[in-house]
């Protein structure tokens, strides 16, 4: 009996250490990634910076979980599908927390306790915000846990595995009510703007359109307005006079996509959101 009992206990303190001994790494772990992500606050934030020089939002969070061997997706909407799903009310430090901030998770950042989160924003650049906060608040869609045995091994490779939520899945886009034929969809960017591929827009608002690849330039003429822009320049000039653009044109698969809003309007459009239908109405006059 005795020696029953013994086999009975040390299962059980067995059991109990490797447990507790789990949630001792998981804490470790958070700990690491959220002394990772601390250690750059205020860094500037930067439009696919992935580095101390500069952060986009998810470019943060993968250098944040890389201190702990987790290769994180590239794109909010990509780490939005790995790991597994957390009820607001369970969030522990480490869970990536989620926001729509235009059509489906467009920004991320880190939970670090206390109803705060670090990440890199637009405005702030690193830095920290409540949950609470007016702007993130209403905004929140979600968090993932990626910080436990089974996902801290495959957190990179979750996503290969499940369709990809991203702003441009469901973004459409109409011209005079026709939806605008491409053969790539409209990219939603982590600043919350639209890209298009170049010669689609440009030709179906009725503009002769040029291609210069030896200096990345694009350039658009539509009767006395001439549209000029280059790739991953943020100025541009539209009948010769410069206009600073906060999103530049792209390389996107070998495409060469092209900022809506910018476009449009400087072709003399009318370009607006329908949060309804989660598409873009342009109307040409």
């Amino acid at each position: 009996m005795k020696k029953s009992i013994f086999v009975v206990g040390a299962a059980a303190l067995f059991a109990f250490s490797s447990v507790f001994g789990a949630e001792e790494v998981e804490a470790a772990a958070a700990g690491d990634v959220i002394e990772a992500g601390e250690s750059v606050l205020g860094t500037p934030y930067e439009w696919g910076g992935t580095t101390t020089t500069g952060f986009d939002c998810s470019g943060f969070t993968q250098y944040a979980f890389s201190h702990v061997g987790i290769d994180l997706p590239r794109t909010a909407a990509e780490q939005y599908n790995v790991g597994e799903s957390v009820e607001r009310s369970q969030l522990q430090p480490g869970d990536l927390v989620f926001f729509d901030t235009r059509g489906g998770p467009t920004h991320n950042g880190i939970y670090i306790g206390d109803n705060q989160f670090i990440h890199s924003s637009s405005s702030n650049g690193v830095s920290i915000d409540s949950m609470d906060n007016v702007y993130w608040e209403p905004r929140y869609i979600g968090a993932r846990r990626v910080l436990d045995e089974t996902h801290a091994e495959t957190a990179s490779q979750d996503v290969m595995g499940e369709s990809t939520t991203t702003g441009s899945s469901s973004v459409e886009v109409y011209v005079d009510g026709t939806p605008l034929d491409v053969d790539q969809g409209a990219e939603i960017t982590e600043n919350e703007r639209t890209l298009v591929p170049m010669r689609a827009i440009f030709e179906e608002l009725g503009a002769e359109v040029d291609w210069d690849e030896s200096a990345s330039l694009v350039k658009g003429e539509l009767g006395n307005t001439t549209v000029e822009l280059t790739i991953d320049e943020e100025e541009a000039f539209v009948s010769g006079e410069s206009v600073l653009l906060d999103q530049p044109a792209e390389l996107m698969n070998e495409r060469t996509m092209v900022p809506l809003r910018f476009v449009g309007e400087s072709l003399g459009a009318d370009v607006d959101w329908d949060d309804q239908e989660n598409a873009v109405i342009i109307e040409t006059n």
